[in-house]
């Protein structure tokens, strides 16, 4: 049943049970892939490289190779969203996931290790657009930030306990136990999608706009849109591609640390600094608008420099927390920003492309982030690479126009109704 107020974490979200099975899908889905992809995959690569030498170049081809499962699940995640439906397109997800976390319990080879990644980060980049899409179409411009502050919560809240149960499961019971116990949240997730209503933004012709309703032309042109927009994935890619295997690298051979303290990392330097974010950070997009807060997560790049000069696990994580802190602080606003410069019928598709754009960026920076690490030079030097794409998304950051101003959505009516499929 729809609620008519709209308070706390979940201010803005109409149909909140439906919100809450999102959440709880989102949850399950991610922990389940976090628990593997923290520590434990590439521990299993280590266990199956010759030298330490290969186990560091497989790790830059897991990444990008995660990048190419991101360019082609995000691509069709956002047609399959808005051609068959959210609701189908996230169970469909579901079903891929599961298997792929299994297979790596039986894999006997680094090409099958590859094979069960790309597979296993396909899943995970098809749900992506469907969820955003949903959250947008169950939200509010004037409370959408929040929204998405809070489904990001759920989010990355399991990869906080994930990574580091994925690890000790590694060192306490055995290297392959921790996929099955994957794939096994994992058909949980698909069971919980079943409970999930698609919802259907209409658009309404003007003249006929009730208080809760807002139709305008669009603040800015989608070409424009998916230009600026499409820059500021691809450096965002690039930034992620390039810092990725150096998170990993330095602790593993630098800092000599094991596979639950790897896991620990993750789970506070990434997971629990990214979601202690992000409620803030959408209260703070809603308040101040979308720009500022983009703005303001680019104060993560000294945090990337800062890694390069950390001597211990403790200070590792320290920066780490500052890093993914500053960093993630405007995901809601980018979120919020993204769908509202679009029509509803074509969101799922613009997040499809424009994350598609990212992987490309993801794509590329592993192999010269590797190659830096390698030529053993200045050890800081692959980590000032790494920051440089944070400093470029400035400019294009910059030209957006900004849309919590305007103090209305642009394009669709915000009264959503239930359809099938």
């Amino acid at each position: 049943m729809r609620d008519s107020a709209e308070q706390g974490l979940f201010s803005g979200c109409y149909w909140s049970r439906n919100y809450l099975l999102l959440l709880a899908v989102v949850f399950l889905a991610n922990f389940a892939s976090s628990m593997v992809s923290g520590s434990a995959v590439f521990f299993l690569i280590k266990s199956l490289a010759v030298t330490p030498e290969a186990t560091t170049e497989f790790i830059g081809v897991l990444i990008s190779v995660s990048s190419l499962a991101m360019i082609s699940g995000s691509f069709a995640g956002g047609f399959l969203a808005d051609r068959v439906g959210k609701k189908l397109t996230i169970g469909l997800a579901c079903l891929v996931l599961a298997p792929s976390l299994f297979f790596y319990s039986v894999v006997t080879s680094m090409f099958l290790v590859v094979l069960a990644y790309f597979t296993q980060m396909f899943a995970m980049y098809l749900f992506q657009p469907a969820f955003t899409a949903f959250v947008a179409d169950l939200s509010r411009l004037s409370s959408r930030g929040k929204a998405f502050g809070g489904f990001n919560l759920f989010w990355m809240i399991s990869t906080v306990p994930a990574p580091l149960i994925g690890g000790i499961l590694v060192d306490r019971v055995g290297l392959r136990f921790p996929f099955m116990i994957g794939s096994a949240v994992a058909v949980v997730g698909l069971v919980v999608s079943f409970g999930l209503v698609n919802v259907s933004g209409k658009v309404v012709p003007l003249g006929q706009v009730s208080d809760i309703q807002a139709v305008e032309k669009a603040p800015m042109p989608l070409a424009k849109v998916l230009w600026l927009f499409g820059a500021i994935a691809l450096l965002t890619g690039l930034a992620n591609g390039l810092g990725g295997p150096l998170i990993r690298d330095f602790p593993i051979y630098k800092l000599s640390v094991d596979a639950t303290q790897l896991g620990l990392i993750f789970s506070l330097g990434s997971g629990l600094a990214t979601a202690l974010v992000q409620v803030p950070g959408g209260f703070l997009a809603d308040k101040f608008g979308r720009k500022p807060l983009m703005l303001a997560s680019l104060l993560g790049a000294p945090f990337v420099i800062g890694l390069a000069f950390t001597g211990s696990l403790f200070q590792f994580i320290l920066v780490s927390v500052g890093l993914f802190a500053f960093g993630n602080l405007g995901s809601p606003a980018y979120q919020a920003w993204l769908m509202e410069l679009v029509h509803d019928a074509r969101r799922a598709k613009v997040w499809g492309l424009t994350n598609a754009v990212m992987g490309v960026g993801w794509f590329f920076g592993p192999f010269l982030s590797t190659w830096l690490w390698q030529t053993e030079a200045w050890v800081a030097m692959p980590f000032i690479a790494a920051a440089i794409p944070w400093v470029l998304q400035v400019p294009p950051i910059l030209k957006l126009v900004e849309t919590k101003t305007r103090g209305k959505p642009s394009f669709s009516s915000h009264s959503p109704a239930p359809s099938s499929g």
